[in-house]
């Protein structure tokens, strides 16, 4: 995973290769283009909907797919019940967004209630709200990952 300092309210990612959602993955070395996404996950207010776990997103799109994204919590209150956040992803430019995939890997309070995400290409326009309304976790939903399609 590389890090690279932004503004100080933002940190960016660089895509980093595990595939928690298929075993298919998509080759990020034929694709020269990256866009720069602004990613907002949003967990449900509800007792125990957050987790601890390591979070993962993936995009398909017209043009192809991510590979999996780990999603390195900020502080202590990231992906807990109620909790709002945001991350800046510069990713290989899949086109416009047909499907958003989202999971944890189960390793701490695996419950997660997941409200929705939201994509905003920060070069253009274009953004996608995918609603999730689920829960994520082998206890509470028998998977660890879900995916929406637009």
């Amino acid at each position: 995973m590389t890090e690279t300092s932004v503004p100080t309210h933002l940190v960016l990612f660089a895509a980093w290769r595990f595939n928690h959602f298929d075993n298919q993955t998509w080759d990020t070395n034929t694709l020269m283009k990256t866009n720069t996404y602004a990613v907002t996950i949003t967990t449900g207010d509800v007792a125990l909907g957050g987790t601890d776990s390591n979070v993962f997103i993936q995009f398909t799109g017209t043009n192809g797919r991510t590979d999996s994204i780990y999603l390195p919590p900020r502080d202590v209150f990231s992906f807990e019940a109620g909790s709002v956040d945001r991350f800046v992803l510069e990713v290989p430019d899949v086109g416009d967004l047909t499907r958003c995939c989202v999971g944890h890997d189960g390793a701490v309070d695996s419950g997660w209630y997941v409200v929705d995400v939201l994509i905003q290409d920060d070069e253009t326009t274009r953004e996608w709200h995918f609603r999730f309304d689920q829960w994520l976790g082998q206890e509470e939903a028998g998977r660890q990952f879900a995916c929406v399609d637009l």
